[in-house]
């Protein structure tokens, strides 16, 4: 039987914002190189009140075709593919991690 933890379930049925990507596309330009996204991520560290972590991580691979979904997706049962996607998807994990405090909090 499934059991449902009601604590956990509480602290985390908030709203938050529909991510819709960020930066939005017209923001993309290609002067905006590696050392200056990394600037950008390191200057969150710091202020007068370091904001709150969101994050998000999209798995754009899908067993079956849903309407109801607006993302980016690839319909495909093939494991393999799916579990270097996350490979990489940690990779990267580990790649930001070193420039984001580690007492950060994360809000959603």
């Amino acid at each position: 039987m499934f059991e449902v933890d009601l604590k956990k379930f509480e602290k985390y049925d908030k709203p938050g914002p529909r991510y819709t990507s960020y930066p939005t596309a017209p923001q993309f330009n290609e002067n905006f190189k590696r050392e200056d996204y990394l600037d950008e991520i390191v200057k969150t560290n710091y202020g007068e009140q370091t904001p709150d972590l969101s994050l998000y991580l999209h798995i754009p691979y899908c067993d079956t075709l849903c309407y109801f979904c607006g993302c980016n997706m690839l319909i495909t049962r093939n494991r393999d593919r799916i579990n270097e996607y996350i490979k990489y998807l940690q990779k990267e994990i580990d790649l930001i991690r070193a420039y984001i405090l580690p007492d950060r909090k994360v809000a959603q």
